[in-house]
């Protein structure tokens, strides 16, 4: 039984999972070239595959670092470890191409093409039809799920419930992760609250239309980080580092300290009624562009 998604299993368990799946999809299906995306344990047992079956393998969104190997974990020791096995890299930025080179990347094997992230938000916003009367409220958007998070994730999750009570004006939104651990803990803390509310995860669409009407993001995540300040929105990371330096250098994003509480009541006290427009710095092209035009040269 090779179902990839079980409930608190191990890396272990998962990684081998996929390299049985992959090794038997490669061997019937023999690619010319593998485009693999991002940092997680899918595209970590990806690049070993490929590898192990002398498959060239292309990193979309690749050097992204924080240099600490168990933050984010384990997705810090995942992307390091595609480093030397991709053929070539994407890096979203020249911050990423300085990261590939301090790694001893070749510079030849390196184009900068912007993000993806941003692609994928812009295709969304264009496809947007829905209204919804949460823009007459302030609203924080609450995303948690790091597995290096769990250990202090009660005492976030509490920072998040004071913060509410604080604030009974505004409305909380929490996608809850799928994770047992992580839906114990919130269920058992912010369910109830009249100013709370817990949702299933959403569809990626839905969730950039959330984000859009937000006044602040309180997450764990890179990818939310990165959409959250392209739209202009303040971010409260619950990390204590971040590999997404381009979105940092903005000002949009702090690290959220201690006392969260007081760190939540800050920032919407802060807040403009305008929203900062975030220039996405991109050329003619955009991010999915670049890398189809540089597939294309490759494999024509």
């Amino acid at each position: 039984d090779l179902k990839v998604m079980r409930p608190n299993q191990s890396l272990s368990r998962l990684t081998s999972k996929l390299l049985l799946r992959l090794e038997y999809f490669f061997k019937s299906n023999r690619p010319d070239l593998i485009l693999a995306h991002g940092d997680t344990t899918t595209c970590f047992a990806t690049a070993i595959s490929s590898f192990y079956h002398q498959i060239p393998l292309f990193h979309v969104e690749a050097g992204l670092r924080t240099h600490r190997l168990n933050s984010p974990f384990p997705e810090e020791f995942n992307r390091q470890s595609i480093a030397p096995i991709a053929s070539h890299h994407f890096a979203p930025t020249e911050i990423e191409k300085s990261n590939l080179l301090r790694d001893g990347i070749a510079e030849r094997t390196i184009t900068v093409t912007g993000s993806t992230v941003h692609d994928a938000v812009r295709f969304i916003r264009s496809q947007e039809k829905e209204n919804s009367n949460l823009e007459n409220r302030s609203l924080v958007v609450v995303t948690l799920h790091r597995r290096e998070s769990l250990g202090a994730f009660h005492e976030i999750v509490s920072g998040i419930r004071s913060a509410a009570q604080a604030r009974p004006e505004t409305l909380f939104v929490c996608p809850v992760h799928p994770n047992p651990n992580v839906q114990r803990t919130i269920q058992s803390l912010l369910k109830g609250h009249s100013n709370i509310l817990l949702t299933e995860p959403l569809s990626y669409s839905r969730f950039i239309s959330l984000l859009s009407k937000s006044s602040l993001v309180v997450t764990d995540s890179g990818g939310v980080q990165e959409e959250a300040v392209f739209l202009g929105k303040r971010v409260l990371l619950a990390r204590s580092e971040t590999e997404r330096m381009d979105g940092f250098q903005t000002g949009l994003v702090k690290f959220m300290g201690k006392n969260l509480n007081r760190a939540i009541q800050q920032e919407l006290c802060e807040i403009k009624n305008r929203p900062i427009k975030i220039s996405s710095r991109r050329a003619d092209l955009t991010a999915s562009q670049i890398i189809v035009n540089k597939v294309c040269e490759v494999v024509q």
